[in-house]
């Protein structure tokens, strides 16, 4: 079975509105990244991926089953959304338990595989915790268990680790990682730092449309001796930034380290410096918005 999610002209409406126009991907195996602002349309390509809502127009396969096909689809794929949340009042064995009752697993399954799981998300010592008094990072870990119980061989999860501190996100995010070793793993997230760490392949969507596709590497290419780093005098802040893309700030006292994007050295005392996927994600929203404003025009 050919192990990947292929996309092509993908478009969903809502009513009159767009949501999604002529989308086509390639999901290879492993971790892979769609990144984009909020209302970008990552919601809505997942949930269709996931069988929750149906396309307008265009082909999905999963590892080569036509999405049309609900039931197969939705026993190969576990889904983690946006908005997850499950029984406040039972343990996170007995909400765990119950989930694979509902996917039909056998009482000797469940046994293995219910304990099995939740030591794989390292909540076993948190088996008779309730759900209500879980962190955040505990219950997205819940739901991640709730997504792989059953064995799927594509992991869907929407934007995470959005609300998490930065030791349960790294966590978090290793644990997808390890997940992925052996199946499809799609990260939907706002959070370019989570995309930078977790994935080599990766799609930019925006307003509903595909405006980049390919490796990481690709994407830094974008940038690749356009970013610089400079001082200057915190009076100057304002003209810099509207002069300027501005991708970082660091004010110390009277003076502040800005790291700024451009085609030429910027100031004399400007250096170069290394660009990073968030730097590169800034400019590809940026040239993608001036292109949209020409077109408008």
């Amino acid at each position: 079975m050919e192990a990947a999610i292929e996309i092509r002209n993908l478009t969903k409406n809502y009513g009159k509105k767009q949501a999604l126009s002529n989308v086509s991907l390639t999901i290879p195996q492993g971790m892979f990244g769609l990144l984009g602002p909020n209302g970008a349309g990552k919601t809505t390509l997942m949930r269709v991926l996931a069988t929750l809502l149906k396309k307008t127009k265009g082909e999905i396969t999963v590892c080569g089953v036509p999405i049309e096909n609900n039931r197969q689809i939705r026993s190969m794929t576990g889904y983690l959304p946006q908005e997850f949340s499950m029984y406040g009042n039972m343990s996170a064995y007995e909400a765990l338990d119950y989930l694979a009752v509902l996917s039909g697993m056998s009482k000797a399954e469940r046994k293995v595989k219910v304990m099995k799981t939740l030591e794989r998300v390292n909540l076993a010592e948190k088996k008779r915790t309730k759900v209500r008094a879980m962190s955040g990072g505990m219950k997205r870990r819940l739901g991640i268990a709730q997504a792989i119980i059953h064995d799927p061989e594509i992991i869907i999860v929407d934007e995470p680790t959005a609300g998490l501190d930065p030791e349960e996100r790294i966590r978090f995010r290793n644990l997808l990682c390890e997940i992925a070793k052996e199946r499809i793993v799609l990260l939907s997230t706002h959070i370019v730092g989570d995309i930078e760490a977790t994935c080599e392949n990766i799609a930019v969507l925006n307003q509903g449309k595909i405006v980049f596709q390919g490796k990481v590497a690709e994407l830094l290419s974008y940038v690749e001796g356009k970013v610089y780093h400079v001082e200057i005098p915190v009076t100057e802040l304002e003209r810099v930034k509207e002069k300027y893309m501005v991708t970082g700030i660091l004010t110390t006292g009277t003076s502040a380290g800005v790291k700024i994007i451009a085609d030429e050295k910027p100031f004399p005392q400007a250096r170069w410096v290394q660009a990073d996927v968030e730097d590169a994600y800034m400019y590809l929203m940026h040239r993608e918005s001036e292109a949209l404003s020409v077109y408008r025009e």
